[in-house]
């Protein structure tokens, strides 16, 4: 039931009287709008990646699966390689873009090249597309970053950029 208020003006200038009628209705009347996100009510919990520099080497794929609100563990490998990484979602979904602290261990044997250890910042689209960039101090060295930085004329690096773009599919 609405609370009525009337008010009477007279307006003196013009020798009329004139009603005014304020209405207020009650608060359990007022209608209940809740905002969520886009991506609330998402119930995907794992998101499998494939790309250029995903899974620690030139092509590869990424298994990623939340384990707390924000919290996620990343298990991957690529042609000659294998990486993981602890994830942290700005949101608390899946398709979220996330920091990450990356280990990326490329080639094996002879044919090591290096290992990589550094945060990330990953941007993750809404759908499908994801773009990372970070740096990694290397924490070893194989021969064959060795043998290429002889080869140049160079000393070997203590670090290196880490960069990765593919696409994402939650499961």
């Amino acid at each position: 039931m609405a609370v009525i208020l009337t008010v009477f003006v007279f307006c003196p200038s013009f020798g009329q009287q004139n009603e005014v009628v304020f209405l207020e209705p009650q608060a359990a009347q007022q209608p209940q709008v809740e905002w969520k996100p886009v991506s609330e009510g998402r119930t995907e919990r794992t998101a499998i990646n494939f790309g250029f520099l995903m899974g620690g080497g030139s092509i590869g794929g990424d298994l990623e699966f939340m384990v707390g609100n924000k919290a996620a563990l990343q298990f991957g490998a690529g042609l000659g390689s294998v990486g993981c990484g602890i994830n942290y979602h700005l949101k608390p979904y899946i398709n979220s873009s996330f920091v990450t602290a990356q280990y990326w261990y490329q080639g094996f044997g002879e044919n090591h090249y290096a290992s990589y250890l550094g945060p990330m910042f990953v941007f993750r689209a809404k759908k499908i597309l994801q773009i990372g960039i970070g740096f990694g101090t290397i924490v070893s060295k194989g021969p064959r970053i060795i043998e290429y930085c002889a080869k140049k004329g160079i000393d070997v690096p203590s670090a290196a950029l880490l960069w990765n773009i593919g696409l994402y599919f939650p499961l």
